[in-house]
């Protein structure tokens, strides 16, 4: 004896709906998108397998469901795109300000050992000068990085515009100069 399992008709909006879960996937409560099968819709849906099977075929689910697919593939990546690159810009940004604050620390370094220098007081040794040159240095290839820019073979542009910077700096170089050469001259005799 075979008793008939009966089945819900397939009305054209049980169809649609169908159509629409098949092409487009459910989304759990998650917000993750799953991708139902034929079989598990027919069982979800309690209607006849040959039906469906031979509708699915005819109006050519499997093609609009793949294109669904990469269609919806290609929204994620450009959504990921947007996120990366607004993470990219808050990353540069952040890098930008730190290199700001290491050349204004810098800066600020070099002035009060001017103004020590100037009272009478010992400067910086050569090596601390060398250290804050290096610490410029690496700020203005991070602040390069962060703006986009090449940091390989960089070139010092000798078009300086802010001359009373350079300006003060080789001044400071130069008392470190003269005095080792007082230092040296005092040991001698």
């Amino acid at each position: 004896m075979n008793k008939k399992i009966k089945t819900n008709k397939l009305t054209e909006t049980l169809k649609s709906k169908i159509r629409t879960e098949f092409v487009q996937g459910i989304e759990d409560d998650e917000g993750i998108r799953i991708l139902p099968t034929l079989e598990n819709l027919i069982k979800s849906h309690n209607v006849a397998k040959s039906t469906l099977y031979r509708i699915a075929k005819q109006d050519n689910w499997k093609m609009e469901r793949d294109q669904f697919q990469q269609q919806y593939q290609e929204k994620l990546n450009k959504e990921r795109i947007k996120n990366l690159s607004e993470e990219s810009k808050k990353f540069d940004n952040n890098s930008l300000n730190i290199a700001k604050s290491l050349l204004a620390t810098v800066g600020q370094t070099m002035n009060r050992n001017a103004l020590e220098i100037n009272e009478g007081k010992q400067g910086l040794v050569p090596t601390q000068i060398n250290a804050l040159a290096n610490a410029a240095v690496t700020a203005q290839r991070l602040a390069k990085l962060a703006l986009g820019e090449a940091t390989e073979n960089m070139n010092l542009n000798a078009n300086i515009k802010d001359t009373e910077a350079f300006r003060s700096a080789m001044e400071l170089l130069d008392s470190v100069a003269e005095q080792r050469r007082e230092s040296d001259s005092k040991s001698v005799h």
